[in-house]
This record gives structure tokens, sequence and C-alpha cells, in this order.
């Protein structure tokens, strides 16, 4: 794992990698075949940025490849990458060829300010009620808490696609019980939307049965 003031290889994103994540990869630019090539001979990790509208954020999350699931003839990977530790990106080093050398960049890795703090009982509850509540509204059968030794806020929103700039919050976050939280305000305000949508669908599917 990366300590303070390590040098790792950069990937620019188009969204958010989370720690626990499992986030499936095609690789085929010759840039990032090289950087995988030499995660997989050294074990080692690279750092996942989140990078919109041409800004490339400065707090990521390292990511090791877990699986290679195919690997083609002519050098390109399908794969999937397990998120790590959380990092801030301190200098950014350019490559003399972008075209097939990768970004790579000083980073330090940070966790929670105080990391063996659990937040309330009463706040996972009620952070696990609102998300069963919305995976049943979204038509899932038996909506129920991913299950993982990571933190429960990272394992839902891995789970629901929340949107780039929240997961980002919630990536740069160094309190779980804020984070819940803040996922907490979210869901509550989805959640009437999607009961007007059921409601709605259960209308409609009533009108087609002549009732």
């Amino acid at each position: 794992m990366p300590s303070s003031d390590d040098t790792i290889g950069l990937f620019a994103l188009p969204r958010v990698l989370l720690p626990g994540e499992i986030l499936p990869l095609h690789i085929f630019e010759e840039r990032y075949k090289t950087l995988i090539g030499e995660c997989r001979a050294s074990g080692g990790v690279f750092g996942v940025l989140l990078s919109q509208d041409g800004e490339m954020a400065r707090k990521g999350c390292t990511a090791a490849v877990r699986e290679v699931i195919d690997e083609l003839d002519d050098g390109r990977l399908n794969i999937l990458v397990e998120g790590r530790e959380r990092f801030v990106l301190g200098e950014l080093i350019e490559p003399d060829d972008p075209q097939t050398d990768y970004l790579r960049g000083h980073i330090e890795v940070f966790d929670d300010i105080d990391e063996m703090a659990r937040p309330p009982e009463k706040t996972e509850e009620l952070t696990a009620g609102l998300f069963r509540r919305m995976a049943e509204l979204m038509g899932v059968d038996e909506p129920r808490v991913p299950s993982g030794a990571g933190r429960m806020s990272y394992r839902l929103a891995a789970a629901v696609d929340f949107g780039q700039p929240l997961r980002q919050r919630l990536l740069e976050s160094r309190s779980e019980a804020q984070r819940l939280e803040l996922l907490i305000a979210v869901m509550r305000a989805l959640i009437p939307g999607l009961e007007l949508r059921k409601q709605r669908e259960q209308a409609i599917r009533g009108n087609g049965k002549g009732y």
C-alpha cells in the first residue's frame, strides 16, 4: 500500500471509485496497458481520480487489479479493480509522451479523523431503513443493505448511482457519521419522487386491466 509522499500512476475516469468498491475497466489505450501491466507485475496500486469537463479532482482512491476477465491478443484487457485507500494528490508528473505513457503523481493517503469511531446506532438504522425503502421503490424484490467489511456509506454508494458529485463528497469526507447523514438527506429527498412514480405505474397497470 502507498504511504505518504509515494508516487503512483494515475488513471483519470469520469467516475469516482470508492474504498472497497469493485469496478470493471476496459483497458485499450497504450498508456493504460502499460500502467496495468506494471501493476500486475509488481502487485502495486494506481490512483483513480474523477475527471469531468476537463477538470481532474485532487482527491481520489487507490486501486488494485483484482481479476483479469479477458486478455486479448492486441493487449486490450477487461479487468476488475478494487478500491483501496483514499489519497490527496500533490505534485502531478506529466509524461514525456502522453500517448504511450501515463500520468504520475505524488500522493498522501488519508483516512477518517477518528477511523475507529462508529456512528450512532440510530443513524445506521435510519440509513439502512431509508436505503431498503428506496431499493424497494426502485423494483428490488428483496432489498437489503449490501454486506461487507467496509464502511456502510461506501457500500451503499457503490450499490446505487447517486451521481458523481455526491460520490466525490463521500470520498472526501473524513467522518462516517457525516457521510451517513449526507446519504440520509439525499435519500429523504429522493424517496417522495420514487413513491409518486410507483403510484403512477400502479395506476397505469390498473387502468390497463379495466379497473
